[in-house]
Parts: structure tokens; C-alpha cells; sequence
């Protein structure tokens, strides 16, 4: 029963762990994976064009040269033409040149081969369509792939017109051996598949090898002057690149989710911490002002009275030595009133009346008690007052009581002299109050207890003022900070909203 119980937990943690870091894992790594095969895909996609363009141009070249070829031999006829065996010789001669033709030929109107680099029989070829074209245009035309009907092979024949005044004497072929052809685009091949196609889309030359099953890129450029298309199939480095790309993605996708939902787990606990203490700090807070007020009020009654006996002792006593000891006691019971008076306002609800006021007119109220103490310290007080008005919603007495507070703490920071700098000013919707001195200043340290009840650095002090001056603050929505640097001197910022009200 147990062991089910924890199971649940546990299935929903899995549950949202999974939905957390595993469906952006995999949106993550889908997109970029799509992106990486394009950028791959891009680059074969380059490769197989480049070779497609060289395997186009070598035989384009090829075919340029052999057009040239029958061009000069068409001069030659026109030259020699009542002697043409010696015609028979060079196309015997150009022939034995390269292998990749097949064999050149000398055709009359008729269609009838009369002469050429092969041993010739009776072969006519009016029916050719490249041929009637040639006797029509007057121009080189070509055939489509077919089989010779002198050798037998698997070839193209280009037909070059030989006319004196407009009429055709002849016709000049050179036949072209399609293995040959393909056996010489071989020597070219790098790792890619070379295929060649005519008009009707079939197959004439086909070089590499492509596996069954294989992915390829490919890429195809048409010929000029064949009606021809090279395609240029290149096949990826790896095999199951997409397969092997996704897992990779997915795993390194997959490790920075994990690290970011445990910088975030990090961040979620670090924040639940602060609020954890902070709440701590506020009921903590709650608790010594319930305690303070009650025990403030216990002390007063009893602290009267003990003020009065004195009194009235040290009106009965006048020997100096009674007098000192009633002086001593006055001062204590002094202090112990301050300290239960701070104690009250500690632990005073916050549900007070309150009322719009220039917190210029408030400092400038205080600023004779400032002035005194300061002066007794020898201290030099700057007080910084804007031209407008800082209206806040606040009673009035508990921002004297923080102005107090502060310069207090300010001027015994300073024991030795200094100089003590109260300045207002506005920022936005909010009144800033500064109060800043140059005196011993606060350990990096220690600089995050300053606000703890009954801490403190001055051996006379309570360890209420900054607690109260915080309670206050908080208490009209503002914010209280402190920036210190050791030997130099404190920067005490007070930010409250001003009011809206005129």
C-alpha cells in the first residue's frame, strides 16, 4: 500500500519531467535537424551541380571539336572535290585519332554511303530524320542515339552539308561511339553517378554506381547543341545521415534541456528559499512586536513609578555621591524609555489614518533636532531640498521617527567628525530619500543583518532603529536599501510612492 502510494508521485513527477524536457527536446530538435539537412542538402546539392557542369562542358567541348572536324573536312571536299580520295585518307586518319568515334562517311543526296573509315557495303540512309534535315536546313543537324548500320554500336551521327551555290553535293557524318563516350566521362568521376538522357527521357549513357536503396542528392544542366540532359547523382558521405543528424541533435538538445530545467530547478528553490525566509523573517518580526508591545506596556507602568521615587530621592538625598548615583539611574531609565517606546512602535498595528504630506515640510521640521546633535558631534549636516512639492500618504510622526532614526545611526557612525548629507529628490512616481555619510561604513559581511531585530553595531544602541525604519517603509509600500563600503561611509535610499491626491 505504501509502495503504491509513492508510485504516484512519482509517475506524476516522470510525467511532467518528461513533458518538460522531452517534447522540446524533440520540437527542438526536429527544427534543427530540417535546418541542418537543408544546409547539407545545400552543399551536395553544390557538389552534384559542379560535377554535372564539368561532365556538360567536356562533352559539349567534345561534340564543338568534332563540329569543327567536319567543318574543315567540308572545306577540303568543296577544295578537292574531283579528287576525293584523298578525302577517303583523312577520314580514315581522324578516325584512327580517337576511339570514341565511330566512323566518318561520306553520303551523296541520295542517302547512299559512298566512301569511309570503314569497310562499307551497300548501306543507304534517306530515312534517317538527322539526314533529311541536313539536306533541308543546309545546317549540321544531329540524330538521336540508335544502332549503327555499319558497325552495329550504339551511337549519335552529326550530318554536316557540303553545297557549291546553295545546292547540296553531300552529306559529311561522323558517327559517335556512346560507350566510348561514357568510358571517357569514367576517367572524370570522383564518387558521384553521371546519367545521360535524351528528349524522351531515356537512358543513353550511364556512369558510377548507385546502389539500391542509396539516397542521393541530385542535379541536371541540359546540353547544347543535343537535346541531352546530364544528371549528376551524388551519394552523402555517411549513411542514415538524417538518422545519425537527429540522434545527434536530439542528444545534445536533450543535455541542455536537462542543465536548464535544473538551472531553473536551482533558480525555483533558491526563490522558494527567500521567500521561505523572508516569511520567516515577517512572522518572526510579528511575533517580537506582539511580544515588544505587550512587554513595553508591562514595563511603562512600573518604570513611572520607579522615575517618580527617584525623583523624589534625589530631593531628599543632596550629598553628591547620592546625586550621582540618582543622575546615573535618571539616564538609564532614560534609555530604557527610548528603547520601550521603539519597542511600541515595533509592535504597533499598521492600520493607521493616513494623511498626504510634503515630506519636505516633515524634514524641515526635524531639521533643528538634526542640526543640534550633529553640531555636538561636530559633524557638518547638508540638507538637499527640490524645488516641488513630495507629497506622500504617510503619518507624519513615523517619517520623522525614520529621518531620526537614520541620522542617528549616521552621526555615530561618524564618532571622529565628518559630514552627514539628508537630500530628496524625485524619480518617476516615487520620492527618493537619501541619507549618506562618511564614516566607519558596514562589513560586506554583515551588510544583510542590518535589518534583523536588536542587531547592531553601536554598543548603546537597541538594534531597533533599521527594524522600525523597515516596518515603517514597508508598511506605505516603499523600499528601504543600504550601500556600504568599510571606512568610507553608508548610503541609506528610501523609495515611497508619491501620492496621488492634490
Amino acid at each position: 500500500m505504501i509502495l503504491r502510494r509513492n508510485i504516484k508521485p512519482f509517475a506524476k513527477k516522470l510525467i511532467i519531467y518528461l513533458l518538460i524536457t522531452l517534447l522540446p527536446t524533440i520540437v527542438i530538435c526536429t527544427i534543427l535537424t530540417k535546418q541542418q539537412m537543408k544546409e547539407i542538402t545545400y552543399e551536395y546539392k553544390n557538389e552534384a551541380q559542379w560535377n554535372a557542369n564539368l561532365h556538360a562542358k567536356s562533352i559539349e567541348n567534345f561534340i564543338g571539336e568534332t563540329v569543327g572536324r567536319l567543318e574543315m573536312l567540308t572545306t577540303l571536299i568543296n577544295i578537292q572535290h574531283n579528287n576525293l580520295d584523298h578525302v577517303e585518307e583523312i577520314l580514315r586518319e581522324t578516325h584512327a585519332m580517337d576511339k570514341r568515334f565511330s566512323g566518318f562517311y561520306w553520303a551523296n543526296p541520295e542517302g547512299d554511303l559512298l566512301f569511309g573509315s570503314n569497310s562499307l557495303s551497300s548501306v543507304n540512309v534517306s530515312d534517317r530524320d538527322y539526314f533529311q534535315k541536313a539536306l533541308k536546313t543546309g545546317k549540321t543537324s544531329f540524330s538521336n542515339a540508335h544502332i549503327g548500320r555499319v558497325t552495329g554500336r550504339f551511337i549519335i551521327t552529326i550530318a554536316n552539308p557540303v553545297s557549291d551555290n546553295g545546292d547540296v553535293k553531300g552529306v559529311l557524318l561522323a558517327s559517335l561511339r556512346l560507350d566510348e563516350l561514357g568510358a571517357s566521362m569514367k576517367d572524370l568521376l570522383n564518387d558521384e553517378m553521371i546519367i545521360v538522357t535524351d528528349h524522351t527521357g531515356e537512358t543513353i549513357i550511364e556512369t558510377g554506381f548507385l546502389a539500391a536503396g542509396d539516397h542521393s542528392i541530385d542535379f541536371s544542366v541540359d546540353l547544347i547543341p543535343l537535346p541531352w540532359t546530364i544528371t549528376a547523382k551524388v551519394i552523402p558521405d555517411e549513411d542514415d545521415l538524417y538518422g545519425k543528424t537527429i540522434f545527434y541533435n536530439f542528444f545534445i538538445v536533450f543535455f541542455i534541456m536537462n542543465i536548464l530545467l535544473l538551472f531553473i530547478h536551482f533558480i525555483r528553490l533558491k526563490y522558494k528559499v527567500k521567500k521561505e525566509k523572508e516569511q520567516n523573517e515577517y512572522q518572526k518580526l510579528e511575533l517580537i512586536g506582539n511580544l515588544a508591545a505587550s512587554t513595553a506596556h508591562e514595563i511603562r507602568n512600573p518604570l513611572t513609578g520607579i522615575k517618580g521615587l527617584i525623583s523624589l530621592l534625589s530631593e531628599e538625598y543632596k550629598d553628591k555621591k547620592a546625586q550621582y548615583y540618582f543622575e546615573v539611574i535618571q539616564m538609564e531609565i532614560t534609555r530604557i524609555t527610548t528603547i520601550v517606546n521603539e519597542l511600541l512602535l515595533l509592535g504597533r498595528p499598521t492600520a493607521y489614518t493616513l494623511h498626504t504630506n510634503n515630506v519636505k515640510d516633515i524634514l524641515k521640521e526635524i531639521e533643528p533636532i538634526i542640526q543640534s546633535e550633529a553640531h555636538y558631534m561636530n559633524v557638518d549636516v547638508s540638507m538637499e531640498y527640490p524645488l516641488y512639492d513630495l507629497p506622500i500618504s504617510c503619518v507624519k510622526d513615523q517619517i520623522k521617527q525614520v529621518f531620526l532614526n537614520l541620522s542617528k545611526n549616521a552621526l555615530h557612525a561618524m564618532p571622529n567628525g565628518g559630514k552627514l548629507t539628508i537630500s530628496l529628490q524625485k524619480h518617476a512616481d516615487s520620492c527618493i530619500i537619501q541619507v549618506v555619510d562618511n564614516g566607519k561604513g558596514i562589513p560586506k559581511e554583515i551588510l544583510d543583518q542590518v535589518f534583523n531585530p536588536f542587531f547592531t553595531m553601536d554598543k548603546d544602541g537597541s538594534g531597533l532603529g533599521l527594524t522600525v525604519c523597515k516596518r515603517i517603509i514597508d508598511s506605505y509600500s516603499g523600499t528601504i536599501s543600504i550601500q556600504s563600503t568599510l571606512h568610507k561611509g553608508t548610503q541609506v535610499e528610501i523609495r515611497v510612492p508619491l501620492s496621488k491626491e492634490v
